[in-house]
């Protein structure tokens, strides 16, 4: 336990000291407050417009789920991959750290973002909901709103995974942020390929594409069945074929799949080459 404390404190160390991480988060914050801010205005001059809890969590959890997990991804390689053209990670290792405990150290720092992200989004939306006149439902957080966060939990994951596996593969951050918006548009010339062919196999496979996964997970229509099925009927009396996601639960092994393959290969990289 005491080399945990003390690699989460030399991580902690780390980040605050970079001007990246702090414009990140405040970033993140001012993408997930604004809303929120409209909605208290919204709910404040308009009786019908309601932002309570637990019925505004699809609002609040959807705010965060296009922009959270690129922006996990984006930090850590900000963060990680200029440690080895700066040479701290060579330090690390020379002052008594093995390469096992940095990369570990790396792993909690991932682990310490996405419940930083996280904690921020739902305070922040909470707050809001706090300082909105209506009324909600009973009860304030349902098994859906914890599917819910659990799946953008994990698409954070997927993309901090990525992240992780750019930075210590390429060991530049400008290289590996330009590799991981390639594929993100590489992904998504080759997932409309696909889905064009018309063919059911190939329109299975594109879903299962690593990002394809983190959006299913964070659309809130994949966790509120009762939603879907409105959307679906007011598309079918408008003549449009109906959306349809896969189950949550496949797309988390999915995504814990994918994530485990990054790490992986991250884990055998940094065994393997010369710091």
């Amino acid at each position: 336990m005491k080399i945990l404390r003390v690699l989460l404190r030399i991580e902690w160390l780390k980040a605050v000291k970079r001007r990246a991480f702090w414009v990140a988060v405040a970033a993140f914050a001012a993408f997930t407050a604004l809303p929120a801010i409209e909605r208290v205005r919204n709910a404040r001059s308009d009786p019908n417009a309601v932002f309570a809890l637990p019925e505004s969590w699809p609002d609040i959890l959807g705010t965060a789920a296009g922009v959270g997990p690129l922006f996990i991804g984006v930090l850590m390689i900000l963060l990680v991959a200029p440690e080895f053209s700066w040479r701290t990670a060579r330090q690390n290792v020379i002052d008594g750290l093995s390469k096992e405990r940095f990369y570990a150290g790396k792993l909690m720092l991932l682990a310490a973002l996405v419940l930083l992200f996280m904690a921020a989004m739902v305070l922040i939306g909470v707050g809001g909901a706090m300082l909105s006149p209506g009324e909600g439902g009973p009860g304030i957080v349902r098994s859906r709103e914890v599917g819910y966060l659990s799946g953008l939990a994990l698409g954070m994951l997927l993309f901090g995974s990525a992240g992780l596996m750019l930075s210590v593969h390429l060991r530049s951050s400008g290289a590996a942020l330009g590799i991981l918006f390639l594929f993100l548009f590489v992904e998504e010339g080759v997932a409309r390929l696909m889905l064009g062919t018309g063919r059911e196999s190939l329109r299975s496979v594109a879903a299962f594409l690593p990002f394809n996964v983190v959006e299913d997970l964070g659309d809130d229509l994949a966790h509120y069945p009762g939603v879907l099925a409105e959307v679906n009927a007011d598309r079918a009396e408008r003549g449009l074929a109906s959306w349809e996601f896969p189950d949550v639960e496949v797309l988390a092994v999915a995504a814990l799949a994918y994530s485990a393959f990054f790490l992986g290969l991250s884990l055998l990289n940094m065994r393997r080459r010369d710091l």
